[in-house]
């Protein structure tokens, strides 16, 4: 059974290094993001991701996203044209998932792309930062499931898995973030985001 960490209105500094030691360590984190409750870890850490995986019920070739501290981190494992910073610095922190082309080798991926995430989230920026890692950001529910926005939401043993669970209450947006493909020009998933890639150009 994970521990359980509430800071609704409360001390987040508690809450940071509590999830910051956790994340250094290898262990496996349940947060809050501003769209969903999310279940990560250090995402350069194969043990901790397949540890992810094994808790949704997920398997080995499918991609995990990740949580990033800036654009000199995503610069940092990313390819990124003009045309990518452009939209990146555009909607980022928010609610999107950006996938772009990988420049090197993370575990989370399997096809040479990587999901990308800045939330608008005090708490995950600030955790991002401090690790200066990219952390492993899927939404903390079983395969088929819908994602929790609420901690109360997060069922089936998600947090007896997990070794801490942070607990904020509702998140921000109460829905899943959109996912935006970089690398194809396209839109696949339509969350809570707001994205034209025909604005910009060289589409």
């Amino acid at each position: 059974m994970a521990e359980i960490i509430r800071y609704a209105g409360g001390d987040i500094d508690r809450a940071l290094y509590r999830a910051k030691d956790a994340v250094l360590s290898g262990k496996v984190l349940i947060y809050p993001t501003d769209t969903v409750y999310g279940i990560g870890g250090d995402a350069t850490r194969q043990e901790t991701v397949d540890r992810v995986r094994k808790i949704k019920g997920l398997g080995s070739d499918k991609p995990l996203s990740v949580m990033m501290a800036d654009m000199n981190m995503i610069e940092e494992y990313c390819e990124i044209g003009l045309w990518e910073e452009m939209i990146l610095k555009r909607y980022l922190p928010g609610p999107h998932t950006f996938i772009l082309k990988l420049n090197k080798p993370l575990p989370v991926s399997s096809d040479g792309t990587l999901g990308v995430r800045i939330p608008e989230s005090d708490f995950c920026n600030r955790l991002s930062e401090e690790v200066a890692k990219p952390i492993v950001s899927t939404s903390a529910n079983k395969t088929g499931e819908l994602p929790p926005t609420a901690f109360e939401e997060i069922g089936n043993g998600i947090v007896e898995a997990a070794d801490i669970a942070v607990d904020n209450g509702p998140t921000r947006y109460r829905k899943s973030s959109d996912v935006v493909d970089l690398v194809n020009k396209k839109i696949i998933r339509k969350g809570v985001g707001v994205i034209d890639l025909t604005k910009f150009p060289e589409y």
